[in-house]
């Protein structure tokens, strides 16, 4: 391998440790793999629109 083939194989393989490192990116993967942790998620996204729109009510708009 020449140099510079090296030298874009380790920045592609950078790129990609950086994309993993991302909070969503490892969230999502972890929920792919446990039941749990997405029914976690999915009521914890639920309360907090829930809280939302009662603030939203009780501001009156």
């Amino acid at each position: 391998m020449t140099k510079q083939h090296k030298a874009m194989n380790t920045q592609s393989e950078d790129l990609h440790e950086l994309v993993k490192m991302q909070t969503e990116f490892a969230l999502i993967e972890s929920m792919l793999r446990s039941k749990t942790l997405s029914a976690m998620v999915l009521v914890g996204v639920v309360l907090f629109e829930a809280f939302g729109y009662f603030l939203y009510r009780m501001a009156g708009a």
